[in-house]
C-alpha cells in the first residue's frame, strides 16, 4: 500500500494534468453551451489510473476553490482518507481530511 506522502504527490501530478487541460480548454473560448463537458483526469489516489472525469470547465474551477478536493470517477473514492462533497453522474468532488487533508492543503 502506498504511503501518504506518495498518493499526495501522485494526486499532485494528476492535479497538474488537470490543470494544463484547462489552460488548453481556456485557449479554445467560451464553449457553447457553457455547460458543455471537458474531458479531465481522474485525481483519485490509485497509482495509474488513467479514467477520464467529464466535467464543465466552471464545475473544474469550483473543485480547485480548496486544496484538499479532488476530482474522482465514480467509484473511486477513498472512504479512509475522503469524504464526498459533491457527486455527479459523471464525477465525485472529494474532500482529503485528517493526514491526507494536512498533506493536500500544501
Amino acid at each position: 500500500m502506498p504511503t501518504a506522502a506518495r498518493v499526495a504527490k501522485n494526486e499532485s501530478l494528476f492535479r497538474e494534468v488537470n490543470d494544463r487541460i484547462l489552460e488548453l480548454e481556456d485557449g479554445f473560448g467560451p464553449r457553447e453551451p457553457a455547460t458543455m463537458l471537458a474531458a479531465f483526469v481522474c485525481e483519485c489516489a490509485t497509482v495509474g489510473c488513467t479514467t477520464r472525469v467529464q466535467m464543465s470547465v466552471e464545475e473544474y474551477r469550483f473543485a480547485r476553490v480548496r486544496p484538499e478536493r479532488f476530482l474522482v470517477a465514480p467509484g473511486h473514492v477513498d472512504p479512509d482518507h475522503e469524504r464526498v462533497v459533491m457527486a455527479t453522474e459523471h464525477f465525485m468532488l472529494v474532500e482529503k481530511f485528517s493526514l491526507a487533508g494536512e498533506i493536500a492543503a500544501f
